[in-house]
């Protein structure tokens, strides 16, 4: 009887997927063109989507859910810099509606106001030396910003970081360093955990996080070196950009191949793999119904009709 029962309580306790497509189930729908390099999407609780380099590097454009496309902000404008291309690259939207961009071109951590009239420069520097070229962002609920900056980094230079802005007291803390290009992040919805794609080392990463803001126990989540599963295809991936849905599942955006590869938190396994549009996804974003991906070479947004919910990290969607 003991071993009947425990079969059960095993059974009922495993996680179940059944709720998702099945892998190249999906079809990726076009949803806009016309970016110089499609990345960092966003889209706010109205359905209004936010990408960076609309038209032009440098720009950031809102596509309305009527249709309604134009430039939200242009960030060469508002906060140039001497000797620096400003661009953005990843883009997350805050509690108050408010845009945190991550300026890969000038290694600043902005802040856009609603409207898209006004840029705060958050952040800059660690410890009086300017960042290389932060990547992407991520948030937390209590709204502290997590932000990687690899540029320059190589297996051969491992100089990749990884750093907190703490909302409350605005400093910055390191959580990370000695990485080979971090690149996509995201904190899981239980807040316990934070996922850092390795793009470089074609793996993620994930840590725990701990009350007093630090990342301790780094190790790693998934290695695509080793990816066997046939739902995926096999070699050296290049993860990118990363989101959550609502029940932890982590979706990432892989660079070499044009998919999104679904991934359970923490075991690490490989759950389904998703056609994003086309070749070098770059990042995605649930909004809806719909996972909304960008993909490089088509300088266009997809979005694939999952009918799962995302997570709501910021309280916005």
């Amino acid at each position: 009887m003991i071993r009947i029962v425990g079969v059960l309580v095993a059974l009922v306790a495993a996680p179940q997927h059944d709720d998702l497509p099945p892998s190249h189930g999906v079809k990726p729908e076009l949803y806009a063109t016309g970016f110089e390099f499609a990345e960092g999407p966003a889209l706010d609780a109205g359905g209004d989507l936010f990408v960076v380099n609309y038209r032009a590097n440098g720009n950031i454009g809102r596509i309305a859910a009527d249709g309604t496309a134009g430039v939200f902000c242009d960030l060469r404008k508002l906060v140039p810099l001497e000797g620096r291309e400003v661009r953005a690259n990843g883009l997350k939207i805050d509690s108050q509606g408010r845009l945190i961009a991550s300026d890969s071109g000038a290694g600043r951590l902005l802040r856009i106001a609603a409207a898209g009239k006004n840029v705060e420069v958050l952040a800059d520097r660690w410890e009086g030396k300017r960042f290389n070229g932060i990547n992407d962002v991520a948030l937390d609920l209590e709204g502290n910003i997590y932000f990687s900056d690899p540029s320059g980094s190589s297996p051969e230079k491992p100089i990749g970081a990884v750093y907190r802005y703490d909302i409350k007291t605005s400093k910055v803390s390191r959580l990370d360093a000695g990485l080979v290009y971090p690149n996509g992040l995201g904190v899981t919805p239980d807040q316990k955990h934070l996922c850092l794609s390795e793009s470089a080392k074609h793996q993620m990463l994930i840590y725990d996080l701990t009350p007093q803001g630090t990342a301790v126990n780094r190790r790693v989540l998934i290695d695509f070196t080793k990816q066997t599963s046939a739902d995926a295809t096999s070699g050296k991936l290049v993860p990118d950009g990363l989101v959550f849905d609502a029940v932890g599942r982590l979706y990432v955006a892989i660079w070499s191949g044009g998919f999104v590869n679904v991934i359970e938190v923490p075991s690490g396994k490989l759950l389904r793999q998703y056609d994003a549009g086309g070749d070098h996804a770059t990042n995605c974003h649930f909004h809806g119904d719909y996972l909304y991906t960008t993909v490089a070479t088509k300088e266009a947004v997809f979005r694939l009709k999952l009918g799962v919910k995302g997570f709501d990290y910021s309280g916005a969607e």
